[in-house]
């Protein structure tokens, strides 16, 4: 069978459909009823706030048959309000097959269903790959590398290994971590603006509330780091302030911080690694400096579709006749090691500071943790939740100095949890426990 020349891309943020000419469609991941019948994409989006109740954009997160708490005739389910969105985009591809790039959150269920449902709203389906693998697997990469996306109430972190292939190791779902949250906040941030300028609140009726997150994208793309006039028109009058980019970047750094955190859970310490970021967390404000800020991570800004654009390109791997989730796709070359090297002679450190008493580094370890054993010991103070009896140790050895990890709850070097040992230089900082003990490596000169 020839390859497929159409791709669609699925993920709880919406759908991509891409031809051989660029995107055919594209439906952001709402549905809303509307008497009997049932509005997708854009048009349920701009419903959303004036009818709630009747509005969804968790279906294609979270595609089932469960029934739905406010049902239709024609809508029982979230798998009907998928294939609503799905039925909406498939006359754009006509009776082309196309490869489906799906979300790596999604389960083998979910996935069953998504295919059966596509099926049946008229898609041929030529194969199905993982949207993570998809869009990375043409990128020259280091061998071990994360791709971050943002879908509309969920992040996902898929691990990616590389060597002659891009295969899908370990996935991370953080829940209400999405684009809605972002959204939200953005928008109680703008709310709050126009009340200290204007005291008219525009989340205080649905009408105002729909137009300030109608104009919610357009504001963005014209902000672009400076600063810009928003106004809106209410009753006859018009309300307007200055939204500034750096104030809107603070009021969403909080959540900026668990995508940071997420992100820092899955690094092994040590690794130069390298991260993908979709084009959706490229429109968050901030979010990608916040990224880039990541000790020893190497950024990668991925194209908007490049899922689609990805299974597309593999086509040839994915199709077939047996109807299988890929996972693993050929890749390019990977970079040089993943590994940073030992630090230069003369910088590792010689000394760790733990509220202001140094320990020495030597050829004997120094262990700790809440009760360690040994010649040489350090029991933290503070809160010991999540520090083990014998935590971790430190041992220098020639020009090197080494932590391994012995606990129970893990070791945390710069954010980057060890796995086992680490080379550590100084500057480092360790922590352990929950919320966490941190300790400072550092280097005492002649």
């Amino acid at each position: 069978m020839a390859a497929a020349t159409h791709s669609l891309e699925i993920t709880g943020a919406g759908l991509v459909l891409l031809g051989p000419a660029g995107v055919l469609a594209a439906e952001p991941a709402w549905a809303a009823f509307e008497g009997e019948a049932v509005l997708t994409g854009d048009a349920a989006r701009g419903r959303s706030r004036l009818a709630p109740l009747f509005a969804s954009n968790r279906h294609l997160e979270e595609p089932s048959t469960e029934p739905l708490p406010r049902q239709k005739p024609a809508v029982r389910s979230n798998a009907d309000l998928v294939y609503a969105q799905l039925a909406a985009v498939a006359p754009a591809l006509g009776a082309e097959p196309a490869v489906l790039a799906v979300s790596s959150a999604y389960s083998l269920p979910q996935l069953s269903l998504l295919a059966a449902v596509a099926s049946a709203a008229g898609i041929a389906i030529a194969g199905l790959a993982d949207a993570a693998v998809a869009a990375c697997a043409g990128l020259a990469s280091t061998p071990r590398a994360l791709c971050l996306d943002l879908e509309m109430h969920r992040a996902v972190l898929t691990e990616l290994h590389r060597a002659d292939e891009v295969r899908r190791g370990r996935v991370d779902v953080a829940r209400d971590l999405g684009l809605r949250a972002f959204e939200d906040r953005t928008a109680a941030f703008i709310g709050r603006a126009l009340v200290r300028a204007t005291r008219f609140d525009p989340l205080h009726q649905a009408v105002s509330e729909q137009t300030l997150y109608d104009r919610l994208p357009g504001w963005l793309s014209a902000l672009a780091g400076g600063e810009l006039e928003i106004a809106m028109e209410h009753a006859g009058l018009r309300h307007a302030t200055r939204l500034r980019h750096a104030e809107l970047v603070g009021a969403l750094e909080p959540l900026a911080a668990d995508v940071v955190r997420l992100v820092n859970s899955a690094r092994r310490a040590g690794e130069r690694l390298t991260l993908y970021a979709t084009a959706r967390v490229a429109r968050v404000p901030g979010l990608l400096a916040a990224l880039a800020a990541i000790e020893n991570c190497v950024l990668v800004e991925l194209p908007a579709a490049a899922a689609a654009a990805g299974a597309r390109a593999h086509a040839a791997e994915v199709g077939g006749a047996a109807l299988e989730f890929v996972t693993v796709l050929a890749g390019a070359a990977p970079a040089a090691a993943a590994t940073v090297a030992a630090p230069a002679a003369g910088r590792a450190p010689t000394h760790v500071i733990h509220q202001g008493r140094a320990y020495g580094l030597g050829a004997e370890p120094l262990v700790v943790g809440r009760a360690p054993q040994g010649a040489r010991t350090l029991v933290p103070r503070g809160p010991l939740a999540g520090v083990s009896r014998t935590h971790c140790r430190l041992t220098a050895s020639g020009a090197e100095v080494v932590l391994e990890d012995l606990s129970s709850y893990g070791t945390f070097v710069n954010g980057g949890r060890v796995e086992r040992r680490a080379r550590l230089a100084a500057g480092d900082r360790v922590r352990i426990g929950t919320p966490g003990i941190e300790l400072e490596l550092v280097r005492l000169e002649e």
